[in-house]
C-alpha cells in the first residue's frame, strides 16, 4: 500500500500550519510533519509518499527521502498538479490511496481507480494500533456489558411494563 499525501492540505487538517504561519516556523513545522508521518508508520507496510505545493521555488529539486517518507516539491507548480499526475500514470492504481480533503485531487484519484482517504480518516488510522489500512476506520468498541441474570432481567421488564401512576 501507497499513501500519496497532498502534504501541506493534511500539516493545515492536523493543525500543525495555519495561514498566518511565518515563513521561518514553516519549514520547522514541515520537518514535524514528516517526523510525525514517519513515527506513525513505522513497523508497517507502506510506503508514504508526500507531495508539497512548491510554486516559488528557486529551482527544481529531486525527489527525498525523510526517515523513509519520500518528499517530492512540485516545482513552480501545486501538489495538487503533480498528484494528478503522478495518479494518472500509476500502473498499480488500487494499490495506492491518496491522502486529500480537496475535492479536485480525490477526484483525480478516483478517476483514476485509486483509493482516496479524507485527512481525517488518514489520521484516525495513523494514530491507531491498526497495522494494516482497509479504507475503514473501525470506530472504538465499547466494552463488554455484564449480562444480567433471569431476576434482574425480571425486574427491568416489571418495572418497565406497568403503565406510569396518574398525577
Amino acid at each position: 500500500m501507497t499513501f500519496l499525501i497532498d502534504g501541506y492540505n493534511l500539516m493545515h487538517a492536523v493543525g500543525l500550519v495555519n495561514r498566518k504561519t511565518p515563513c521561518a516556523q514553516f519549514e520547522r513545522a514541515r520537518t514535524r510533519f514528516l517526523d510525525w508521518l514517519a513515527d506513525g508508520v513505522k513497523g508497517r507496510a507502506v510506503t508514504v509518499r508526500v507531495v508539497f505545493d512548491a510554486q516559488d521555488a528557486p529551482a527544481p529539486s529531486l525527489e527525498m527521502t525523510h526517515r523513509r517518507v519520500r518528499v517530492r516539491f512540485a516545482y513552480q507548480r501545486t501538489a495538487d498538479d503533480v498528484i494528478e499526475e503522478l495518479v494518472a500514470v500509476e500502473q498499480k492504481p488500487h494499490t495506492v490511496t491518496v491522502v486529500s480533503n480537496d475535492s479536485r485531487v480525490r477526484e483525480a484519484a478516483r478517476r483514476a481507480d485509486c483509493g482516496v482517504a479524507s485527512c481525517q480518516e488518514f489520521t484516525d488510522w495513523l494514530i491507531s494500533t491498526v497495522p494494516e489500512y482497509s479504507g475503514v476506520v473501525a470506530p472504538p468498541q465499547e466494552p463488554d456489558k455484564p449480562e444480567l441474570t433471569p431476576d434482574e432481567l425480571n425486574e427491568f421488564l416489571e418495572a418497565f411494563s406497568k403503565p406510569k401512576p396518574k398525577p
